[in-house]
């Protein structure tokens, strides 16, 4: 695509043309590397469904929990460590330069991992330096604990979560214009002034992801309240960021800044809480997935992480399940201990006033690179957020249970544990 020209700043200067052009020069060659680096699609396995459902009839019967879950194989010379250094030895010369150097220490972790896929030996070390281990001392609203401590905390604090799980009545994609959750999530990005192409994906484990364009969906029913759920945190968190990013002059932050995941997940997860829909059981639900992170970390096996979320903090066996093939994808590239890592991050740093939400959807960008994003802005050479939806400017007004529910009351007290 055309990225955006160079914009006037507000003193009428312009940036120096060459210095985009140096930019895009380095970016040019790091987009193939960026375009081959995405572990998702590396750690999805192949026709999912039917093995998740006999591990949890194995978990139920108390027998043995061995997964058999085919993945992509491995992907060998992505690129060596003189690219990178060579790369890194350009970005040096350049305004951003330390977001383009962290970046490139990120992707480099990434081809390691995309070498790796299926030995758990290899890969969980380098997973640990990516995403972390759920075991990290973080800043919580009960003062500073390890993460995991924290999760388990909150999963004591909220009983059982599973007893009042709602029924499965919204199907993700309708032909005939009933209520679905394409539709509700096409309405949500109407309000919200975006476009968004939808597919549904049978292997997906998670309820949905989000593209640059495209929301996947996955191939089973939803809950109500969880269909609304899942359309704030797409669209409003991760399908806006997607579409500010490509609005920028450079495209770091269309491809995202070195540690963005988890704030950008966290970005997402306040948008939830704006909207009511952060509650109790998808706190528990986040919190198991930093236990499972945590335990895979600690050596355990996928059975046994799986009998520990279920036998003794309550989950389903069918959710037990589904959060351990999560830690366990491609021998262990466990992300998802970012998910509450990154809430509790974006959420301090808003409190602080350290940052905004409309900041942090400028792309896909994490806290720690705002800094140096603001002075890229004051170059001319970033730009702020085109979209900003606002839960209390673009939804509040809009009732209509057959389009977007209006907001309900922040679930946000849910978190302190």
């Amino acid at each position: 695509m055309t990225r955006p020209a160079l914009h006037v700043l507000p003193d009428g200067a312009r940036p120096a043309a060459r210095e985009l052009t140096r930019i895009r020069q380095l970016e040019t060659k790091l987009g193939v590397l960026v375009k081959n680096c995405r572990l998702l699609p590396a750690i999805t396995a192949a026709s999912p469904v039917p093995e998740r459902a006999r591990l949890a009839a194995a978990l139920e019967n108390d027998e043995s929990v061995v997964p058999r879950f085919q993945y992509p194989p491995a992907r060998k010379e992505l690129a060596g460590a003189r690219a990178f250094d060579a790369l890194r030895a350009a970005a040096a010369q350049l305004p951003g330069s330390a977001l383009y150097c962290a970046k490139l220490d990120e992707l480099e972790i990434d081809v390691a991992i995309l070498s790796a896929l299926g030995d758990a030996r290899r890969i969980r070390p380098l997973a640990a330096r990516r995403f972390g281990t759920g075991d990290e001392v973080v800043a919580t609203p009960a003062g500073q604990l390890a993460l995991s401590e924290y999760a388990a905390r909150l999963i004591a604090l909220r009983g059982n979560h599973g007893a009042h799980e709602e029924a499965r009545t919204v199907p993700a994609l309708t032909r005939d214009g009933s209520p679905s959750l394409a539709g509700l999530i096409r309405e949500v990005a109407r309000l919200a002034g975006l476009s968004v192409e939808i597919r549904v994906e049978a292997n997906l484990s998670a309820g949905a992801a989000t593209g640059d364009h495209t929301v996947y969906l996955a191939d089973r029913a939803f809950g109500a309240r969880e269909a609304l759920r899942l359309a704030v945190h797409e669209v409003l968190g991760h399908l806006t960021s997607a579409a500010n990013g490509r609005e920028q002059p450079i495209r770091l932050p269309e491809w995202g800044t070195a540690g963005s995941f988890a704030d950008q997940e966290g970005v997402a997860l306040c948008m939830e809480d704006a909207f009511g829909v952060l509650d109790a059981g998808r706190l528990c639900a986040l919190a198991g997935r930093v236990l499972a992170t945590s335990s895979m970390h600690g050596g355990a096996s996928f059975g046994d992480t799986a009998r520990l979320l279920h036998r003794e903090q309550g989950f389903s066996a069918q959710d037990a399940v589904s959060i351990t093939e999560r830690a366990y994808r491609g021998g262990g590239v466990a992300r998802d201990a970012g998910y509450l890592l990154g809430y509790l991050r974006v959420r301090a740093a808003i409190a602080a006033g350290t940052a905004t939400l409309d900041e942090l959807r400028m792309g896909r960008v994490g806290v720690q690179a705002l800094p140096a994003l603001r002075e890229l802005i004051t170059q001319g050479l970033a730009r702020p957020s085109l979209h900003r939806p606002s839960v209390e400017r673009d939804f509040a007004s809009h009732p209509d249970a057959n389009a977007v529910p209006a907001p309900r009351t922040s679930a946000g007290s849910a978190l302190s544990a």
